[in-house]
C-alpha cells in the first residue's frame, strides 16, 4: 500500500460505509483513497484502480484487513467512521463494532443524512465516552427524544437540536465540545444558560456553539460582573469574564455574540491559543481580568467608605491599577473596559 506519508506523524484515517463498501481516506493525503467490498480492497493508482487484495470475506472483514496494513505504513491514532444513507441496519452496526480493529480504534462517529432511526442513534449514544466525538448532520431528530448520554461524549455535534430542553443543556459537564444547530431555544433561554455557564461550580465545556430560533438580546446579562469586552469583529461583540467558581479549572471565560448566536469558550488561566501562525497568550487577557475584579472591588470599598484618609488612600490604589489596566492595552468605551 503505497502512502506518500510520514511515519513520524498521528493519522486519523475516515471511513465512510455505504451499504455493501465502505471507502478509506486520510485528510493528510487527499489522493489517498481505498475501496473495500466482499472482494476485497483495491487503490487507486496511475492507471486505474488495482487490487491491493482480493479474497473474499465480509465488507467489513475486508475493511478490517485494510486498516491493519495500512497502519503497518502509518501511525494511526483513531478512526472516524461516517454513515450515510440509506441507513445501516442495526446488525450491520454491532458486526462493525464487534470487530477488534474498529472497536478499539474508532474516536468519532458522523452520521449523515440518514433517516432518525432511533435504534440506531441509541446504539451509539450508548457508547458514549469523553474520549471520542459523536455528530448527527442533515437528519431531523424528534422533538421528544431524549437519551441520558447526549452529551456524554468528548466533542459532540447536533445539526437538529430542536429537541434539545434548557434543562438537558444544564447536565453539561466536564466535555470539550458541543455544538447546537437548529434549536428551539429563545433568547431568554440562552441568557440562563450563559448565567449558569459562569456561576456553574463545575467545568462544564471548553467550546460551545448555540443557535437559536430568535435574535438573542444579552443586554444587562452582564451588569454585575467584571468584563472585558473584544471588538474585533464589529459589529459582533465579544465578552471576557470569570468564572464565579474559585474551583473551576477554566477560569477565563470568553461569550462572543453573533445576533442569533453564541459562542461559548474556557480557557485555564496560562493556555496559548494558536489560530493560524499567530498565537494568543490567554494568560495576558486573565492577568488584565484579575486587575479589573480588583480594581472594581477597590472602587466598591472608595464608595462605601466615610473616611477621608481612606478614600485617598484607595483612590491612589485605584489610579495605580487604572495605568497597569492601560499598559495592556485597555481602552474605554462608553465606560466599558475593551481590548
Amino acid at each position: 500500500m503505497e502512502v506518500r506519508l510520514i511515519k513520524k506523524r498521528y493519522y486519523y484515517p475516515e471511513i465512510v460505509f455505504h451499504e455493501s463498501d465502505s471507502f478509506i481516506t486520510l485528510r493528510e493525503d487527499p489522493s489517498f483513497k481505498v475501496w473495500c467490498n466482499s472482494f476485497g480492497y483495491k487503490s487507486k493508482g496511475e492507471r486505474g484502480n488495482y487490487w491491493l487484495q482480493y479474497k473474499k470475506r465480509t465488507s467489513i472483514q475486508n475493511t478490517s484487513l485494510a486498516i491493519i496494513r495500512l497502519s503497518h505504513v502509518i501511525n494511526i491514532t483513531g478512526l472516524r467512521i461516517h454513515f450515510t444513507k440509506p441507513n445501516p441496519s442495526l446488525v450491520f452496526l454491532k458486526k462493525i463494532f464487534s470487530n477488534n480493529t474498529f472497536k478499539t480504534v474508532w474516536n468519532k462517529i458522523t452520521l449523515y443524512g440518514i433517516e432518525f432511526n432511533s435504534e440506531i442513534v441509541n446504539f451509539f449514544l450508548n457508547m458514549a465516552d469523553r474520549r471520542k466525538e459523536f455528530q448527527i448532520f442533515n437528519s431531523d431528530m424528534p422533538l421528544d427524544f431524549k437519551h441520558k448520554n447526549a452529551f456524554k461524549f468528548g466533542t459532540t455535534d447536533y445539526g437538529d437540536a430542536r429537541y434539545v430542553t434548557l434543562s438537558d443543556m444544564f447536565q453539561i459537564r466536564g466535555v470539550e465540545n458541543v455544538s447546537l444547530g437548529r434549536t428551539t431555544l429563545t433568547s431568554i433561554n440562552v441568557r440562563h444558560f450563559i448565567a449558569r455557564f459562569i456561576s456553574s461550580a463545575d467545568d462544564m465545556f471548553k467550546w460551545m456553539q448555540i443557535r437559536a430560533m430568535e435574535t438573542i438580546q444579552l443586554e444587562g446579562l452582564f451588569n454585575n460582573l467584571v468584563v472585558l469586552e473584544r471588538h474585533a469583529d464589529s459589529p459582533n461583540i465579544g465578552y471576557f469574564t470569570l468564572a464565579m467558581s474559585s474551583s473551576r479549572i477554566y477560569k477565563l471565560l470568553f461569550i462572543y455574540h453573533n445576533i442569533d448566536s453564541v459562542t461559548l469558550s474556557a480557557w485555564k488561566p496560562s493556555e496559548v491559543v494558536k489560530y493560524g501562525n499567530t498565537k494568543k497568550e490567554v494568560k495576558k487577557v486573565y492577568v488584565i481580568m484579575k486587575l479589573l475584579k480588583r480594581k472594581k472591588t477597590l472602587e466598591k470599598k472608595f464608595e462605601e467608605s466615610r473616611d477621608a484618609t481612606k478614600w485617598r488612600e484607595l483612590s491612589n490604589r485605584i489610579q495605580k491599577l487604572k495605568r497597569k489596566i492601560h499598559k495592556l492595552g485597555v481602552v474605554y468605551r462608553d465606560g466599558r473596559a475593551t481590548i
